[in-house]
């Protein structure tokens, strides 16, 4: 679970700036709020959390910082002696002389598998880590696992250390990522929990084609009987005319023919086929079934919800609770359609263990008083030096009004809360006169 994070020079976030999924005091729609630790019922975190702004606000940034986050500590191991952090992950503000240079700052407060808050805290550049943290609070007090200075390559353990390692890690690794390679419990949990956090850019469609294989694949798989049945029920209730979704799998003949080198790449494509199952009729009586295929025969939307939903349907079928960031998850979906998948995450008998979902869009018919908190939506916007900064909607203190049941979507259409592009129209049209 994401408590908060904060984060300053990455792309076009310059200053520091803080993104909180820790709910206010408001007594209003409890269902959206969940209490992670059994022993700290001060701390309430929010189930979801939406981001709106106009396009190039940068908060699609937001997203693609998390996902730099997770797989620098992935695959920072995989760097060779000497080489330079790669852009994906190194990627500063470069509309500042000063900034272009400097370091990337990010900051997590999180809750791995182990149930205990976490702190974790890296500083670097592109020739390395300047400084690398992590910290666990066992009581309302943090302590230290390790700590990483001044670029050096060694470690420096603290009293939260449970098993000593080696202390000795490249420049260009993380010690994080390297020690959670290994069998060590405590840094293991830490590890898989970043390693299972999911993030996707729906509109790109390498993400979406890549997203929809990884749910046929799991649907296929016979084990996954109660997700088969849940996302088969999901097709068919959101009024696609579909009675149950069938996964078929090519046997692997079937690609023996093709290039060795192409082979596994393709395979992997192609290995499952996807049908929605439709009753057929005549003179309006049932005469049988037809089986159509979602590459081609059933809709763009149908096949979103297919990969959409089973990716939401399979982190609430996790024992351990998973985070999603999605950005314009809605693409292709109608709105009742994403205001349903949002929902779910904050229906307590469908999200039992208390997944999260962050998404951004523009979609504005999702701002609905019915769906959120005030700490649950947040803005991105540019200023004119093209920086961006977040805010919410409780921080607007000195904005009278700013009640929970004041209309969202038409206050943040007639641009009250900002973040809405500024169109200079007639500057365009004069070049025509």
């Amino acid at each position: 679970m994401v408590i908060d994070l904060t984060f300053k020079n990455y792309r076009s976030i310059k200053e520091e700036q803080l993104f909180s999924l820790e709910a206010n005091s408001s007594n209003l729609k409890t269902q959206n709020v969940f209490c992670p630790l059994a022993e700290s019922k001060n701390l309430k975190l929010v189930k979801s959390a939406v981001l709106y702004g106009s396009n190039a606000s940068g908060k699609s940034n937001l997203i693609r910082l998390m996902w730099s986050l997770k797989y620098f500590i992935l695959n920072s191991i995989d760097l060779k002696s000497g080489d330079l952090i790669p852009e994906k992950y190194y990627d500063p503000f470069l509309l500042d002389i000063d900034s272009k240079n400097q370091p990337i700052e990010i900051k997590i407060n999180f809750i791995p598998n182990n149930n205990k808050r976490h702190r974790y805290i890296i500083k670097f550049n592109k020739e390395g880590i300047l400084y690398e943290y992590l910290g666990v609070y066992e009581t309302n007090r943090i302590s230290k696992i390790f700590e990483r200075k001044d670029g050096n390559e060694f470690v420096e353990f603290g009293d939260g250390m449970v098993t000593k390692e080696d202390k000795r890690v490249p420049n260009n690794h993380l010690y994080l990522s390297k020690i959670g390679n290994t069998p060590n419990d405590q840094f293991r949990d830490i590890y898989l929990y970043f390693k299972s956090i999911e993030i996707w850019n729906i509109p790109s469609i390498h993400h979406t084609e890549s997203l929809y294989n990884k749910v046929q694949k799991i649907y296929n798989n016979p084990e996954n009987n109660i997700f088969r049945k849940r996302l088969s029920k999901l097709i068919s209730v959101a009024d696609t005319k579909i009675m149950e979704v069938h996964v078929s799998e090519r046997p692997d003949k079937d690609f023996e023919k093709l290039p060795p080198d192409v082979r596994a790449k393709v395979a992997e494509q192609l290995k499952f086929e996807t049908f929605g199952v439709h009753p057929v009729f005549h003179e309006s009586n049932d005469a049988g079934i037809q089986m159509l295929t979602f590459n081609d025969q059933e809709s763009q939307g149908t096949r979103m919800m297919f990969a959409i939903g089973g990716l939401i349907l399979e982190a609430f079928e996790r024992e351990k609770p998973t985070v999603i960031f999605l950005d314009e998850f809605d693409n292709s979906l109608h709105p009742d359609l994403a205001k349903f998948l949002v929902e779910l995450f904050h229906n307590p008998k469908v999200n039992r263990n208390n997944s999260q979902l962050i998404f951004a869009t523009h979609e504005t018919t999702l701002l609905d008083k019915k769906i959120f908190r005030k700490d649950q939506i947040w803005f991105g916007e540019k200023n004119k030096y093209g920086i961006t900064e977040f805010y919410s909607v409780k921080d607007f203190k000195d904005l009278k009004g700013v009640r929970s049941d004041i209309p969202f979507d038409k206050w943040y259409r007639t641009g009250k809360f900002g973040a809405v592009p500024n169109i200079r129209k007639f500057e365009f049209i004069a070049e025509y006169e």
